[in-house]
């Protein structure tokens, strides 16, 4: 889920390990360790070192069900779920936090929420006037280029979802996807990018209705490559071989670590978009996207990153 106010990534880790002895119910633990989620543990230990264990979380509501068994000599297993209501995962994990401190606390932890859709568009420059309220502390975020270059170096889906929003704020006073999206569209025109070349329906590109062409891809990395950003823009892409999700791949090929580019992956579909340093040739922009393949991912990595070398080669 995507909120304004996230902690820990929306997240809980489930930890369950083994009882002492076989028979014993198994032990568990969350991380963070806030009390969000009521649990029905059904786990139960056995002789041996294998972990059988599954994981289910009640839609929209606040109890996580584990059933299984795992085996006493395991090291034990480890689940991540996503939390239902991240506003209310955060002001609970604040009020734990404060409570472990001895600040005494009366009533609950609670979360009021307003919805985009509820709020009409403010005048650009004029944000909607916030009730007075006392400030008990601050922290300030790091510069937007460094947390992009955590989106972009680790795919990160959640954060991207957020600055999308985060434009929509900045530039029409409303945090909403359509607000963000419709500032996009307006940047891509302005980059020489036609409607026609795409169809976005979210920031982080996991949406099946995000529709885009290489061409327009790599009509994008040309007009960032020649703006007055090209040095932070480039900063934000993985280094093949290096870091990101290009650590691992390029291995054995000198060329790779002439590739800054951006990777993209969900089921079934595979691509690459970024920029070869060629030498000789120079910088080439490149966007490389292969989707309804039958063949494995690894292959169709393999194949991706010849292209790619290919071109940081100078094509010989």
């Amino acid at each position: 889920p995507v909120s304004a106010l996230s902690v820990n990534d929306n997240t809980l880790a489930v930890t369950v390990r083994p009882g002492r002895v076989a028979g014993a119910p198994a032990r568990i633990a969350l991380s963070p360790p806030v009390e969000y989620y009521a649990i029905d543990n059904r786990v139960r230990t056995v002789e041996g070192g294998e972990a059988k264990v599954e994981v289910e979380r009640s839609a929209g509501g606040r109890q996580l069900r584990l059933w299984g068994e795992i085996g006493v000599k395991s090291a034990g297993a480890t689940h991540t779920v996503a939390v239902s209501d991240p506003a209310l995962f955060a002001a609970a994990a604040l009020y734990e936090a404060l409570t472990r401190r001895g600040v005494a606390i009366a009533g609950k932890a609670v979360a009021a929420h307003t919805f985009p859709d509820d709020v009409p568009d403010s005048p650009a420059g004029s944000p909607p006037k916030a009730r007075e309220r006392a400030v008990l502390a601050e922290r300030e975020s790091p510069p937007l280029v460094e947390v992009l270059r955590i989106v972009n170096k680790v795919s990160q889906n959640l954060h991207a979802e957020l600055v999308l929003r985060e434009v929509g704020r900045a530039r029409r006073n409303l945090g909403s996807r359509q607000a963000g999206l419709d500032e996009l569209r307006g940047f891509l025109a302005r980059a020489g990018i036609e409607a026609k070349e795409y169809e976005l329906a979210d920031g982080s590109g996991l949406s099946r209705r995000n529709l885009v062409s290489p061409a327009a891809v790599t009509k994008l990395l040309a007009h960032m490559y020649r703006s007055k950003h090209r040095e932070e823009w480039l900063s934000l892409m993985p280094v093949g071989g290096t870091d990101g999700t290009l650590e691992h791949r390029f291995r054995g090929i000198p060329e790779g670590k002439r590739i800054r580019a951006k990777t993209g992956t969900v089921a079934h579909v595979s691509a690459l978009s970024g920029y070869a340093n060629s030498g000789r040739n120079g910088p080439l922009a490149f966007s490389i996207l292969v989707n309804n393949y039958s063949a494995e991912d690894s292959e169709i990595r393999r194949i991706i990153d010849r292209i790619s070398s290919w071109l940081a080669a100078g094509g010989e």
